[in-house]
Parts: structure tokens; sequence; C-alpha cells
């Protein structure tokens, strides 16, 4: 490698990943998917360059996030939002979660706090409190996260759920108590309702329609003695069919797209701006997948698995949302940068190798047979600018923004490799 400084990344995005061909994708389509991806780089990218004026700007990263991923869900090209897909009884549930961390190794509270327990007596009886205050290892920061499962009419649900993390105790709220928590917030915050038409899409609906007629030939078929349920993976062009026996591959001719997904970077000394705190966050949202049954919830609003943030990295995944579940994915592969690469002098190589053994490696199963393991991918974003996105799928629509603005997309398999940082 040459000596060349790699440029620094401050956001990334992911629009689904699956069985993404150049044959399926016409050149139009193409650029409407790569002009969507670019919105929202730059909608989260004016967010982390907004001028301070006065008190410093606060959870910058977390809000960053947020405005990109509500661009996408604005997008009805991508399985959030307003393009949601369809669940098996013609309804619309869509999940999202938000998590943010600052990057100091104290919070200036908690130092405050040690300080006043190192002066206390020796002999004094503690409180709780000041018994923790007495602890003996390194004080890490501490993320906070916010999620909502199961949500039908809310125009962005990722502002919801950020709501969550700002305005509750609670990490998440499901369905209808979510969308009653929604109705007592002021018009302000932007939590909308839109009405059914609103998320309705031609698209969608055949979608729901074309899976739906494959499970009931199935469930007529003399060779089937179980029920069959099929659901569509929104970014894929496979149904996969369930049934007490077995598991059915069963190929359809449409296209089918995933799950959005964002990682940002507020690093205000990259600008030489004072008195700011760094942040890094992540969000997921996704409409979940076509013929759902039984309020089926993914990856996607669980912390850990489809969404992770600490203060070293931040991760969004995409794809089958239960082997996601089932590795919990996103946090290991933050896991295991802290871990078993702590002690590599390239970060870049350190975040590539931890992501690589997660999608490439937990998430792909034993090999044995081709359904055995979960197809998709994820974004992530370290706290010096490094991006990696990887993918075990033919195609992952994903993108991001370097400091000084300069944008960069891929769609395709072999366009991994093709980076100029």
């Amino acid at each position: 490698m040459s000596g060349k400084p790699r440029r620094k990344v401050i956001l990334g995005v992911h629009g689904g990943a699956g069985i993404i061909l150049r044959d399926n994708l016409t050149p139009e389509l193409e650029y409407q998917f790569r002009s969507a991806l670019k919105e929202a780089l730059q909608a989260g990218f004016r967010v982390l360059t907004e001028k301070v004026d006065g008190e410093p700007l606060t959870d910058v990263a977390v809000k960053a996030a947020e405005a990109a991923v509500m661009s996408m869900e604005s997008c009805p090209l991508f399985n959030a939002g307003r393009g949601s897909v369809f669940a098996n009884d013609g309804n619309i549930r869509m999940d999202a979660s938000i998590m943010g961390c600052y990057l100091e190794n104290v919070h200036p509270e908690q130092k405050k706090a040690e300080n006043m327990a190192k002066s206390s007596v020796q002999n004094e009886v503690f409180s709780p409190r000041q018994i923790v205050q007495q602890r003996k290892f390194p004080v890490t920061p501490h993320p906070k996260a916010g999620c909502v499962a199961g949500v039908s009419n809310i125009q962005n649900p990722i502002a919801l759920a950020r709501q969550v993390m700002e305005r509750t105790p609670h990490v998440m709220l499901l369905g209808k108590g979510a969308e009653e928590f929604a109705r007592t917030l002021p018009p302000e915050v932007g939590v909308k309702f839109q009405p059914d038409e609103y998320f309705w899409t031609e698209r969608r609906w055949k979608q729901l329609l074309a899976v739906r007629e494959v499970e009931l030939k199935e469930n007529q078929s003399e060779k089937q003695t179980g029920n069959v349920m099929m659901v569509q993976l929104d970014h894929s062009s496979e149904v996969v069919t369930a049934s007490t026996e077995e598991m059915v591959l069963e190929k359809l001719d449409e296209h089918k797209f995933g799950t959005v997904g964002c990682v940002a970077l507020y690093r205000p000394d990259f600008n030489n701006l004072d008195g700011q705190r760094a942040q890094l966050a992540s969000a997921t949202s996704t409409g979940g997948m076509t013929n759902q049954r039984y309020h089926r919830v993914g990856d996607s609003p669980i912390i850990g698995a489809g969404t992770y943030a600490n203060s070293l990295c931040a991760v969004s995944c995409t794809g089958h949302g239960e082997w996601f579940i089932r590795c919990v994915a996103a946090h290991d592969v933050v896991k295991r940068l802290e871990y078993k690469y702590s002690d590599c002098n390239d970060r870049g190589l350190a975040l590539q190798k931890a992501v690589d053994e997660v999608v490439l490696g937990s998430l792909m199963g034993d090999g044995e047979v081709d359904s055995d393991g979960g197809d998709g991918g994820l974004i992530a974003l370290d706290k010096d600018g490094n991006f990696v996105a990887s993918m075990n799928c033919s195609g992952m629509y994903h993108g991001w923004i370097y400091e000084d603005g300069s944008i960069e997309t891929r769609i395709f398999w072999d366009e991994q490799n093709d980076r100029s940082t």
C-alpha cells in the first residue's frame, strides 16, 4: 500500500441486500436507486456539517442517521416507510431502531461523581448509587437506543424510534402502544400519521399476490402434508417456503428490494470545532417480509441484531432477519473489533476482518444446504472514519460520503473492491 492517507467517511447508508443482478436492473432503475442513495447521504451530511452558532450541538450523529433514514423511508423504491411490503393479512407493519453513543471515555458528570465518591469518608454508609461510583473497572460510554415494532400508518418509523429513545425510559414500544405514544408527541418532533393510501403501491401489492399464489399451489399439492407458509424476502427474488417437513425455495421472476439503514460519525475535531462532543450512531428501518404472518418481527428493531452502536463502531444490517437475530450480528461485529482486533494497528483492516467474519462466516451457516444461512449484508463505520460494507449475496444498495462531501455508491457484488479511499 502507498503512504497516501485514507480518506475519512462520516456517513454510510444501505437500501437492502439480496439477489440483485445487473440483468434484472435496467439502467433507468439503477439510476433511480443510486440517486435515492445520494439524496439520503446528502440529507445526513447536511446535519453533520451544520454550523455551530451559540450553544453546542447535541446528538449530531443520531440526528444525521435519522435524517438519512427518513429520506429513504420517504422513497417508495425501498422497503421502509412509504415503500413497505404487505403482510399476509394485507396490512403494512413497520419496524425501526436507532442507537447512539458518545466517544469520550468518561462523561463529565460521571467524572464529577467519581471525584465526589473518592472524597467520601471511609467509614460512611454508602447509598447504592455511591457503591456503583466505587467501581474498580474503567468507565465506558453508555449508548442509548430506541425501537418500535409492528407500527402502522407512521410516516417515518425511525423518527418515532428516536422519540422512544429521547422521551421515555424504555427502549422498545410495540404496535398499538407505540402508535398511542406517537399521538402524545408535539408536532415539532416530526412524527406524523398517514392514511393507508399513502403506503399502498401497486408493485408491493402484486408481490403479495404472487407469493399467495405460489403458497396456495403448494398447499393444494398432494406432495405436501403440512401447512405451508411462504414469505418473500423483500430484497430477494426468492420465496422462502416453510412446511412442517422441509424448507423449499421457489423462484419468482419479480425482483424484490429491502431494509434501509445508516451509520453516522460526528467528529468535530475533523473540522477543528471546539466544545462539541463526538458521537457514533446507527439506524435501521424496514417494512418486513412480504406475506409475513402472526405479527412477525425481524432483526431491524432489535438492538444488537440489526442495529448497534457504541464508542468504537456503528453497524446497520439488512437481510434474512431470523439469522441476524440468532447470530446477534451487529453486536458481534462490534465486539470482535473490541476484543479480537483491539491490538491491530490498521483499524480499517481490523474493521474489515470483524465484518467479514460475521457476514461471510457466522451468517452463512455450515453451508451444507443452500437454505442453511442468512443472506444479507451490513455497513459499519468506526470512530476513526473507516467504513466497510460487506455482503454474502449478489448485491446490496449502499453508499457513503466523505468528510469533504464527495459521494460513492455501490450495488453489485463485483463493485465491492472498487473503492478509492
